[in-house]
């Protein structure tokens, strides 16, 4: 899975800065996220043209031609004015080619980021697309579900929404038809002591909510409409934080905002009304919810619906589903596939296949318990964090480092100064509110270990999702190998994750976490320069390698096989352009693909570079050689690289002359 990570900040009035970062599934960042991705941007503009999108889906028509070019218009618009090329234009072309599950985690919620076009498609129709919205309070662990077996189904709870009836109805045979068992409750029978009773249900728990109807409130702190106009908000939800609420929540939701406010505005307050009430389910532990940006008419909401459960009746995941339930009603012409947003890890996989009960699941294996040490080390970290009620990764690493042996093992590999002084520093941002504060985990396994070795008593306190995916991590490496969880698989689960917003603060400090965590023997040696041998490459074969390292350097990646596939496309290997074009055009499409990916664009010259290449391109009549291009770079005096020649103790001027002379 790729994730987005965008951080906005305020720059002055009518200006934001949006703050990228790229990160692929092994938590690796694609450049750093405040050096090259952060680009001020005009929120005045980002917040008209939401507002233009968001009216214009709302007032649509059934079967409005126009509608498509509008929103790919301003959805291009949006794009560019998010990702502006000038801005970190390696993001952008990585963003447009990273495949599949793609997590949007923000704490900017007016953006409809699915509706960004980065000129070829919308990101949703790309994109298995979710979102992960940053928020301030602690997050409900919620509960695992990998099968919905019970759903409550509620809707046209004030009895003046037909379509919303017709919905709960056909959504519910349709489950029935599929094995699920369902609840329904419709108008008055929809009371808020009803629904908040049936959603607390904890011996048969209801796996799936679906609610049709209206919502309202203030920004913020909006919630589902029932029966008398009483509201399930966040403070509804309260009862639910023990056993969390469905896993699976669809919300079609019917908002209404200020009728005083001007259409765009009006339309952009009704789609934050509808997002909020989203958010009060995810906080309650919703692992994935599904919600509508604008009301959504009822043939389109029930075509939606019964297309994204089907998809999850064949087991794909969450986000696979909402795309194809998004493609499904845009083949059809049907517009109304831009108003849905999916909320949660695009990764979950939830069936609603009906279960095999032919054969009993086989027991769950039982829990490792934490070695005495490991106990010790999450008290500590739980003492860490005590004040703000939230473990960092910082106060992980803190902890980890205030180990014996992991503290004399790190010291000896990076000498005992740097290692206090690297403590020193993460003391001093455990002063502060750490970047991965709001990002909270919501592994109730993972709550539990550390509020379990919390001496007992104090305030539970909440994980961010680092932290999170390393007790999870920490667990699955000792439960397969049969032991305790130990200090070194919480060391080595935590390498595993990235690290976190450590991982930037460590490569600032020089460090690789590696040096400091990896355990026993298999940790690199100081100053370990060794090298692939690659003698017995020939020169196309080992520039390709190389190339693959420079790529790899950049990017902060292994060198993988993609990566070398990518390399030899670069350098125009005759070996793969012929394999590729005997596969046809197909293969030759691919070709040019790969060697494009090395063609630069004008703004990563400097200016000097770009005009001396532009000069030896201009007037060519023939493709121009490695001699023509070097003699352009090396006859300017001023030269970067006569420079570095000179230092490598060669003239320039000879080597220009050995270049301009006839090959033997």
């Amino acid at each position: 899975m790729t994730t987005l990570d965008v951080r906005t900040s305020a720059h002055g009035p009518g200006r934001t800065q949006y703050a990228y970062g790229l990160k692929s599934g092994g938590g690796s960042v694609v450049g750093p996220l405040e050096q090259e991705h952060a680009v001020d941007v005009s929120q005045d503009l980002v917040k008209d043209l939401c507002k233009e999108i968001d009216e214009a889906l709302k007032n649509a028509d059934d079967g409005d031609a126009t509608l498509g070019r509008v929103l790919r218009q301003k959805g291009r618009l949006l794009f560019d004015s998010l990702f502006p090329r000038s801005g970190g234009p390696e993001m952008v072309r990585q963003l447009k080619e990273s495949t599949g599950p793609l997590l949007v985690s923000t704490n900017e919620s007016l953006v409809p980021w699915e509706l960004l076009h980065d000129g070829d498609s919308f990101l949703g129709l790309v994109h298995e697309l979710g979102r992960r919205s940053v928020v301030s309070r602690p997050v409900v662990g919620g509960r695992a579900c990998t099968q919905v077996r019970r759903a409550l189904v509620v809707g046209d709870t004030l009895g003046d929404l037909a379509s919303a009836r017709e919905e709960t109805e056909r959504i519910s045979a349709w489950l029935r038809e599929h094995g699920v068992t369902c609840t329904v409750l419709i108008g008055r029978d929809a009371t808020l002591t009803r629904v908040i009773q049936e959603l607390a249900e904890d011996e048969e728990p209801y796996d799936l909510f679906h609610y049709s109807g209206h919502v309202s409130g203030a920004s913020g702190a909006a919630g589902l409409m029932v029966h008398n106009r009483k509201l399930i908000d966040m403070d509804a939800l309260q009862p639910l934080a023990g056993l969390g609420a469905p896993p699976v929540v669809f919300i079609n939701g019917c908002a209404s905002a200020e009728p005083s406010l001007e259409p765009g505005a009006r339309a952009l307050a009704e789609a934050s009304l509808t997002m909020s009430a989203c958010m009060s389910f995810m906080v309650m532990g919703a692992k994935t919810v599904v919600g509508t940006r604008t009301p959504v008419g009822d043939a389109s909401a029930l075509r939606f619906a019964e297309a994204f459960y089907g998809q999850l009746q064949d087991q794909i995941t969450a986000g696979a589903a909402m795309r194809q339930a998004r493609a499904d009603l845009e083949r059809r012409a049907d517009w109304a596939w831009a108003s849905f947003v999916l909320y949660g890890d695009p990764e979950v996989r939830i069936s609603t296949a009906a279960a095999d009960v032919a054969a009993p699941l086989p027991p769950a294996p039982e829990r490792p318990e934490f070695t005495p040490e490991a106990a010790e080390l999450l008290r500590r970290t739980r003492k860490f964090a005590a004040v703000r009620g939230l473990v960092t990764s910082v106060d992980l690493l803190m902890a980890l480092l205030e180990d014996d042996e992991v503290r004399e093992r790190a010291a000896g590999r990076i000498g005992a100064q740097r290692m206090d002084l690297l403590a020193k520093v993460l003391r001093e941002l455990q002063g502060q509110r750490p970047s991965d504060s709001t990002q909270v985990g919501t592994s109730s396994a993972s709550l539990a270990s550390v509020n379990g070795h919390g001496h007992g008593h104090g305030k539970r306190i909440a994980l961010s999702d680092t932290v999170t995916r390393v007790l999870d991590g920490a667990e699955a490496r000792a439960q397969e190998a049969g032991r305790d969880i130990g200090v070194d698989d919480i060391s080595l689960a935590f390498l595993a994750t990235g690290g976190g917003s450590c991982a930037e603060l460590l490569q600032l400090f020089g460090v690789a976490p590696e040096r400091l965590l990896l355990p026993g023997a298999d940790a690199p040696a100081p100053g370990d320069d060794e090298r692939v041998d690659i003698a017995a490459l020939d020169p196309r074969a080992a520039a390709a390698v190389q190339c693959a390292r420079l790529l790899a350097s950049v990017q902060r990646k292994k060198i993988s096989t993609y990566m070398m596939l990518r390399a030899f496309g670069i350098v125009g290997s005759e070996a793969l352009r012929g394999a590729l074009a005997a596969q046809g055009d197909d293969g030759a499409a691919a070709f040019r693909k790969l060697a494009g990916l090395g063609s630069p664009r004008p703004g990563e010259f400097s200016s000097r570079t770009l005009g001396k290449v532009q000069e030896v391109c201009r007037d060519a009549q023939e493709p121009v050689g490695e001699q023509e291009l070097l003699i352009a770079l090396l006859t300017d005096e001023d030269s970067t690289a006569r420079t570095m020649l000179r230092r490598l103790g060669v003239a320039p001027e000879l080597v220009i002359q050995s270049l301009q002379a006839p090959s033997p």
